[in-house]
């Protein structure tokens, strides 16, 4: 054992001791310093260090109810003067991404969320503030998180047309022609692949986003956490045999997009894509072509 994570030990039961039970989080680095990053890069979380502290981790995620998710969360808001991401939450909030993640599916549908349960408790005048900085945000977040979700109800007339177009210059084997157009209701794949679950190539970030998730053990990665906000991935990198290192994971459908969506280049390691465009990307950064990859393999 290092000697950070028997500091990290040492202040566990110290915290324990002070309050007379298992901290949380929070309570761990109000009293002691230690935040939850620094937590995490030497446990991976919270629960493995209480195990490691010789506690028994709470789990409370199925009796916290929505009420005390959207109230923390709007205490954290409050707090920052800002919205909070689900970094920024991890920070000073209460609770894990788990509970809040097992209600809503996504971090987007929060402010919706919280405005309606306050118009239900009728406590606008409490959450003022915090109702002034969702504003017009929360119809924005709530219309994007339904974009991603499945839809479950039959009403096809009202989905829009994806601008897609099939191409035109090439013909089926046998020499029939594409179809000019796509059907405008439905999704697009890539070509078929011979990859385990992976049937067909992807098309866009959320496909990269999957694939990486079947090669990252065979990489030499173990994920640590995956979130909306820049880095998108977090994970210990095998650099050396036996050697491994905190890496900053961006992922990308083509490389060439980091720069396009102007992403700081100190902010990130590695660039997981699944095409390799960007000939001007920075050398510090490494670029992981998913495409290329599967196909040796």
């Amino acid at each position: 054992m290092s000697q950070s994570q028997q500091q990290i030990i040492t202040a566990i039961q110290t915290c324990a001791r002070q309050l007379g039970r298992v901290p949380t989080r929070v309570e761990l680095k109000q009293i002691t310093g230690i935040s939850y990053p620094t937590l995490r890069y030497s446990f991976g979380n919270m629960a493995r260090a209480l195990r490691e502290a010789g506690f028994e981790p709470v789990s409370t995620s199925q009796a916290i109810s929505e009420e005390d998710l959207l109230l923390d969360w709007a205490y954290v808001a409050r707090k920052l003067g800002k919205l909070p991401g689900l970094h920024a939450y991890l920070e000073s909030g209460r609770y894990t991404q788990t509970p809040f993640f097992r209600h809503y599916r996504s971090w987007l549908a929060l402010p919706g969320a919280f405005r309606d349960l306050v118009r239900q408790r009728r406590l606008e005048d409490e959450w003022q503030a915090v109702l002034e900085m969702i504003g017009p945000a929360a119809e924005a977040a709530l219309a994007k998180t339904a974009a991603r979700l499945p839809d479950t109800r039959n009403h096809a007339a009202t989905r829009q047309p994806l601008p897609v177009k099939a191409p035109v210059s090439r013909s089926r084997p046998g020499g029939r022609p594409y179809r000019r157009a796509c059907f405008p209701d439905r999704p697009v794949a890539g070509p078929p692949l011979e990859f385990d679950a992976l049937a067909y190539a992807p098309v866009n970030e959320l496909g990269v986003v999957f694939a990486f998730g079947m090669l990252a053990r065979r990489l030499g990665f173990r994920v640590l956490s995956i979130q909306q906000e820049f880095p998108d991935c977090e994970a210990m990198y095998e650099v050396r045999p036996g050697i491994w290192q905190r890496v900053r994971i961006e992922f990308e459908y083509e490389s060439r997009n980091f720069h396009r969506h102007r992403h700081h280049h100190d902010g990130c390691d590695i660039i997981v894509c699944w095409r390799h465009n960007w000939k001007e990307c920075p050398p510090h950064l490494e670029v992981i072509e998913l495409s290329k990859l599967i196909a040796q393999l």
